[in-house]
């Protein structure tokens, strides 16, 4: 009789456990952030029509510039302008892989090869024009080497030293479905920049 009932209480249990519901353990996704980088990097080398609206904050030396700052890329082809810097009403960059004029305020107009060229002759301002065409987009400066990178845990640019620069990315927003840099802080043992981004804007 013990036997039987043992055998018994066997198949109950075996029976209960058969009908129990299974209980699924929560899947959980991991973010590969070094994939995500080399993602980020094939999709921002493609945005090549952007436009982008905010502010900088200029020091070199013992002199320190406001300007509000208004940058449109076409393929190579750009115009940057700098509202209110230098005492003055404005000046504007307009730039093609060829050649790069400056208009000032008063209207004069200067040539040079690169942008770097101008400004440093016209303001003696080191302002890293070009490499920031790369920068801005929380890119490397492409085709120079970097000395140092790292990406935040979501797969974007944290910190970049390349060229004597330290560019330090403090804040990301979201434009048009992908994060892209709004606050940026680049340094030079000579110089420092200020970039906050208020829009950000693919004018394809």
């Amino acid at each position: 009789m013990t036997l039987y009932r043992s055998i018994a209480i066997s198949i109950a249990v075996l029976l209960m456990t058969a009908c129990s519901p299974l209980r699924q353990q929560p899947t959980t996704f991991t973010i590969n952030p070094d994939l995500v980088w080399q993602e980020r990097q094939i999709e921002l080398r493609q945005l090549k029509q952007w436009e982008i609206r905010g502010r900088t904050a200029i020091t070199q030396g013992d002199e320190a510039w406001n300007a509000g700052l208004n940058w449109r890329e076409n393929t190579g082809i750009y115009r940057i302008k700098l509202m209110g810097p230098f005492s003055q009403g404005g000046i504007h960059l307009d730039g093609t892989p060829e050649q790069v004029v400056l208009t000032l305020s008063d209207g004069e107009m200067l040539t040079a090869a690169t942008p770097e060229a101008l400004l440093t002759n016209t303001f003696n301002l080191k302002f890293p024009v070009s490499a920031l065409r790369d920068w801005v987009r929380g890119l490397p400066y492409d085709g120079t080497a970097y000395q140092a990178l790292e990406i935040d845990v979501q797969g974007r640019l944290k910190h970049l030293e390349q060229q004597e620069w330290t560019v330090d990315y403090q804040r990301y927003e979201t434009y048009d479905q992908q994060q892209m840099p709004s606050k940026i802080f680049i340094s030079h043992p000579e110089f420092s920049l200020r970039l906050v981004v208020n829009n950000w804007k693919d004018v394809k």
